[in-house]
């Protein structure tokens, strides 16, 4: 039995290139020209972060009950640990470009922040600051705890 992938056009062995499976005969030789594999890559003014997702906290208490827990809150390098199980916000993004200098200072993505600060605040979840922008709104629609990235 051939354990090789085969091209489903031609019947060729597939190879594999930065985890896609290509065939020689029926792709460009220069298949880089295309510009399919785009790799981000750190400036000397920006660095990526991976967010660790948002921290869920005790009502009225700054005890973690599920999400990330920093070991150290002054210093992020220092790691983190999962309480419980991870906690991200519905649209959590895994990585995220910052400027160098706010390095030691954000931890993770801007939607996990905003949510940890949100399901934080003593008026609950939902409740809705007013603002100009939104005269009517008296309420932030619900939202549910996702424990897998998005």
């Amino acid at each position: 039995m051939d354990d090789k992938k085969r091209c489903i056009n031609c019947g060729r062995p597939l190879y594999q290139q930065q985890g896609i499976w290509l065939c020689v005969k029926c792709n460009s030789h220069d298949i880089h020209a295309a510009r399919i594999f785009i790799e981000e890559k750190e400036s000397d003014d920006s660095v990526f972060i991976e967010c660790p997702g948002a921290t869920l906290y005790e009502p009225g208490t700054h005890n973690v009950i599920a999400g990330v827990k920093f070991h150290d809150n002054d210093d992020p390098f220092k790691g983190y640990k999962i309480i419980d199980k991870p906690m991200y916000a519905p649209n959590h993004t895994r990585r995220r470009r910052i400027k160098r200098e706010a390095l030691g200072q954000i931890r993770r993505c801007q939607a996990c922040q905003d949510y940890t600060v949100r399901m934080q605040r003593k008026e609950g979840p939902d409740f809705f600051i007013p603002s100009s922008k939104f005269p009517h709104r008296t309420k932030l629609k619900s939202i549910q705890h996702v424990t897998y990235e998005p």
